[in-house]
């Protein structure tokens, strides 16, 4: 008699019983916000810094028209996965030839879409203003995220006094779109002043130029709810414009105070404004441990609530809990984004500034009257 084999069908299902289902993969979920950097200009910067050189998602994405010019200013050091070309065959000098290609282009947001979006906390976009690809993306992008439902911080550079009426139309066209959005936090560095800054590191090293770019965004990256926390601040009081003072790598021993700190970061603007006009602070720190103690997060905003006294009648401040490093020094690096000032000045000076060639695209038909009539007034330029 045959032995009896071992049957190799498989047994039936109770007809009751459930099939199982698939167990679905959790995505990681990323402490950090994106950071999506827009145009040459800042590219070139962030190149030079470590966030560039970040291999751990959510990896930086960097954009621009075109992904080959992209990863030649790189030196192909970039994964191409944090690359994002537009590659479209279109012009790119002004913003109303960007902006309406990235709205009829679902596959671009589409490339965005397949990084992990879903996943992070909010997005920090930097990009220049000058250029038609960073000045019609950005407010696109805001769109975007808002659609998402992601909280979103963009770092906008505003051209040089040097740089032609052109250019200056397409900063002023983009951040009145980005406004008009009513959804991200926009803060507003100058050109000029950021390649004019000088500085200290918490080294002790000189930050000379627009260095000092890499050294804040490096700072932004490490704080891992400050897009979170800035807008909530900007829901709460309804503020959607800052600028930064800031003072790095200020010793403790050797300003003596915190009030003297603070006053340091005067001779640094990134942007002019009229300080007596702010009415929000948002405060980011990276202290030494060793000065935990000495300086606690409350004392630190009791103190600079004190110090705006006489400068400035502010709603709030808000001083995030700081980032602290195990360094032998005593060195502090105080970054304060300052919002909610009057820009009516500065707006209707560079609206001057754009009349002719806004004058100029309206005739040619390249936008409407109403269009710029919507951005004018969401600017406060009557």
């Amino acid at each position: 008699m045959a032995k009896e084999g071992k049957s190799k069908r498989k047994p039936r299902r109770n007809p009751d019983e459930k099939a199982e289902e698939p167990i679905e993969k959790e995505e990681p979920t990323f402490h950090e916000p994106a950071i999506i950097c827009i145009g040459e200009y800042p590219i070139k910067i962030l190149l030079k810094g470590s966030l560039a050189e970040k291999k751990d998602e959510p990896r930086p994405i960097f954009i621009d028209k075109f992904s080959a010019d992209i990863a030649e200013w790189s030196q192909s050091s970039l994964d191409p996965a944090s690359i994002l070309g537009l590659d479209l065959k279109i012009d790119t000098h002004f913003w109303f030839q960007v902006l309406p290609a990235i709205a009829n282009d679902s596959a671009i947001i589409s490339r965005l879409k397949d990084k992990p979006i879903d996943n992070l906390r909010g997005a920090v976009i930097v990009s220049s203003l000058w250029d038609g690809v960073g000045s019609g993306l950005l407010p696109a992008l805001i769109s975007q995220f808002k659609e998402w439902n992601k909280n979103t911080v963009a770092f906008g550079v505003l051209p040089s006094q040097m740089q032609v009426s052109d250019v200056h139309f397409n900063a002023f066209s983009s951040i009145g779109m980005c406004v008009s959005k009513g959804f991200a936090s926009l803060l507003l560095l100058d050109r000029d002043q950021l390649e004019n800054y000088v500085g200290v590191d918490r080294r002790g090293s000189v930050l000379k130029g627009n260095v000092f770019f890499n050294y804040l965004l490096e700072m932004v990256a490490a704080k891992e709810t400050f897009v979170q926390e800035l807008s909530e601040l900007s829901r709460a009081f309804d503020v959607r414009m800052y600028t930064v003072l800031s003072a790095t790598g200020a010793s403790f021993s050797m300003y003596g105070s915190i009030k003297n700190i603070l006053s340091s970061a005067l001779s640094r603007p990134l942007l002019k404004i009229d300080l007596a006009s702010a009415s929000v602070v948002y405060v980011l720190l990276r202290l030494p441990l060793q000065l935990k103690e000495k300086l606690s997060r409350g004392k630190i905003e009791l103190e600079i609530a004190n110090w705006f006294k006489g400068k400035a009648s502010l709603q709030t401040v808000f001083v995030s809990e700081p980032i602290y490093v195990e360094d032998v020094n005593d060195r502090i690096d105080l970054v304060m984004f300052v919002g909610g000032f009057d820009a009516t000045e500065m707006f209707a000076a560079m609206e001057k500034k754009v009349k002719a060639i806004k004058s100029f695209v309206v005739k040619k038909g390249s936008m409407k009257e109403d269009e710029w009539r919507a951005i004018v007034k969401s600017l406060g330029v009557e």
